[in-house]
């Protein structure tokens, strides 16, 4: 059983750590404008490959893969917290994360809210606009 946490979304400097001031409708409209949904899923993802993720909001998260590919996640129904938090931890069985799988808000001292992800969506990043 493999398990992971994935912390995403706090910075710290010089241990403190930065706000950031993005509603999470704000934070979603900006990540998205990087990629281009294609409408196209996957139940699963392989775990090694994953580099990093990026929770947007309650309800949607997108997972960055090695040889840049990109996967949206919209959850099942919205998770408590995730939004403000955006840390997440999970458990695999094997070396895949599912949509039968479940993410737990990860939280300073514990965790919170526990939720079922849903399919992956495969994203095409777009050209950068400066490019």
């Amino acid at each position: 059983m493999l398990k992971k946490i994935l912390y995403t979304g706090l910075v710290f400097v010089f241990g403190t750590s930065i706000a950031f001031s993005d509603t999470n409708e704000e934070r979603f409209a900006k990540e998205m404008e990087k990629y281009k949904q294609t409408g196209e899923f996957q139940n699963c993802i392989i775990n090694s490959q994953i580099r990093r993720t990026r929770v947007l909001d309650d309800i949607h998260i997108i997972f960055e893969m090695n040889g840049n590919k990109a996967y949206l996640n919209t959850l099942d129904n919205k998770c408590p917290n995730l939004g403000f938090e955006r840390s997440i931890k999970y458990t695999s069985r094997g070396n895949q994360l599912c949509s039968t799988d479940v993410i737990s808000v990860l939280r300073p001292h514990d965790t919170g809210a526990s939720c079922f992800l849903g399919k992956f969506e495969i994203l095409e990043k777009l050209p950068r606009k400066d490019d």
